[in-house]
């Protein structure tokens, strides 16, 4: 279905969507089919040393949705889709519009202003009760840290989002011919939260330390 002009669903919205939400665990993903070069990158990943979250940089738009416990806003305005992350307190400016109409820079900033690639350039539209978010143009990242599961820069990847009986659902598909053999779909589900924004984060930079204490013995 053709996207609707974007003042059009700017000022119609998807009903309910608006408001904070929290990640309800655990979520679901698809088959992982890596090509060679795909299994390659994954096999190559090393958590305690590749994981950008060590330094307060957030490795994909599917690492921060599926991040428990952390509160996330979502704002629809007449041009533009607004979604603030507690994590790593990024912010994510969405216009309305096409694809023709796709930023050239990274639509993610956190509160001091710094982009982030690794997030995509996005362009979002309405498709009846679905907000579709597509995104492109990222650099490598990872969507998803615990196993170094890959992004590339060839990556498309497409959020539809839906609100049904106060639960808000995510389909998240990522496509990369160069890294997948198929589409890598992830599906979410929040709650909604009696809250009016999100927390201030202030990450700092981390390690895990506390992984190795942990598993010294093991």
């Amino acid at each position: 279905m053709a996207p609707k002009s974007a003042t059009a669903a700017g000022n119609e919205g998807i009903a309910g969507l608006d408001g904070v939400w929290m990640l309800n665990m655990p979520d679901s993903e698809s088959e992982i089919v890596f090509t060679e070069e795909g299994a390659r990158v994954s096999s190559e990943y090393d958590l305690l040393s590749d994981d950008p979250s060590l330094y307060c940089t957030p490795a994909s738009v599917a690492r921060i949705w599926g991040n428990p416990n952390s509160r996330i806003k979502i704002e629809q305005l007449a041009s533009e889709v607004r979604i603030s992350y507690e994590l790593f307190d990024l912010r994510r400016v969405i216009p309305l519009g096409d694809t023709s109409s796709m930023p050239d820079s990274p639509s993610t900033r956190n509160l001091d202003g710094t982009e982030f690639p690794e997030m995509g350039s996005s362009i979002a539209h309405y498709e009846e009760d679905t907000l579709v978010i597509e995104s492109a143009k990222h650099v490598p990242g990872y969507i998803r840290t615990s196993r170094g599961i890959p992004q590339g820069t060839a990556t498309i990847a497409y959020e539809a989002l839906r609100v049904e009986n106060d639960t808000l659902y995510i389909t998240h598909t990522y496509i990369d011919e160069e890294l997948y053999k198929k589409p890598f779909v992830l599906n979410y589900n929040f709650r909604r939260l009696d809250a009016e924004d999100v927390d201030i984060y202030n990450c700092t930079d981390a390690d895990y330390d506390w992984f190795l204490e942990l598993n010294e013995d093991n």
